[in-house]
């Protein structure tokens, strides 16, 4: 990275707070606090540093906290302290052991979906709720129409059922000249 100290270099120090919009040719170096929107050459977001916001620029290196959107249009650099979260975007990665990138994590030139930066936030990982018991198939029954009901039926409970399945089920009408068929229900037991 470019001399902090040069000209077009902007240096916010320990206990500063800023909130706006930059715009900076050079460096950027943060060691306070920035809110808004940042673009420069070339971002560092020191250990006791935080931004939060969007944060474009050509090389990024988080020491501290970045977070919102971030794009690194050539390097973004994690050291092992910095924690990145939001919307990133790079074209070259590195990160240290014990750095962090948290939510939606782009390289450049690919499409991103179409979802605001602020809705990518962490997220609890969610145990999937434990799939249902499966259900045994019932027993078979069999209705005969023009005589009383014969149910077969390997348990009561099947029983239950079919009296409710047959209360609401309407008789088909006879051919001319048939005779009536009779009333179907689930009480009807089959003779021996």
């Amino acid at each position: 990275m470019a001399e902090i100290h040069a000209a077009g270099s902007l240096l916010v120090g320990e206990g500063v707070y800023m909130k706006g919009t930059m715009r900076v040719p050079g460096v950027a170096s943060v060691d306070g606090k920035l809110e808004g929107e940042l673009s420069a050459d070339s971002v560092f977001i020191q250990q006791n540093g935080s931004m939060d916001g969007q944060t474009t620029a050509n090389h990024v290196r988080v020491a501290g906290t970045l977070t919102d959107t971030t794009v690194a249009n050539r390097t973004l650099v994690v050291e092992a302290t910095g924690l990145v979260a939001g919307s990133i975007t790079y074209q070259e990665l590195e990160i240290k052991k014990g750095g962090s990138l948290q939510g939606g994590i782009y390289k450049v030139g690919r499409e991103m979906p179409a979802v605001p930066a602020r809705a990518i936030a962490p997220q609890p990982a969610i145990a999937p709720e434990p799939a249902p018991a499966p259900v045994p198939e019932p027993a078979p029954a069999t209705v005969q129409t023009g005589a009383p009901a014969t149910v077969q039926a390997a348990a009561p409970a099947i029983e239950n059922v079919l009296a409710d399945v047959l209360a609401n089920v309407q008789p088909a009408e006879a051919p001319a000249g048939a005779p009536a068929a009779a009333p179907v229900s689930a009480n009807n037991k089959p003779k021996n």
